[in-house]
């Protein structure tokens, strides 16, 4: 039996729903697994932690640590806050047509 752990469970890893350990029957699917969690794991919680799972064989523990703030960049507390926030709009608008006038034909 292979297992992944989380060496520390933050509100964020509360709010998800995911449990606190989970068990595989192969290696392969325990180390997919632990690949996808540590992707969705940084990119969709608070921000304020990185995780980075970590191999001991026949077990994957995420570890956890506090995500450091580079001065240089203005800080976003969440990258949904980088969407939200954004200024470019895609969409189609019926209403104009091609540079050429001739409807794209």
């Amino acid at each position: 039996m292979y297992k992944i752990e989380f060496e520390k469970v933050c509100s964020c890893h509360t709010k998800s729903g995911l449990d606190d350990s989970l068990t595989f029957e192969t290696r392969e699917d325990m180390i997919n697994k632990a690949r996808v969690l540590e992707c969705r794991m940084n990119q969709e919680f608070c921000m304020k932690h990185f995780f980075e799972a970590v191999d001991y064989g026949e077990k994957i523990i995420i570890h956890s640590s506090v995500r450091p703030v580079d001065e240089d960049d203005d800080y976003i507390e969440d990258a949904r806050d980088l969407v939200n926030n954004g200024t470019v709009v895609i969409g189609f608008d019926a209403s104009q047509s091609t540079p050429s006038g001739d409807g794209g034909n």
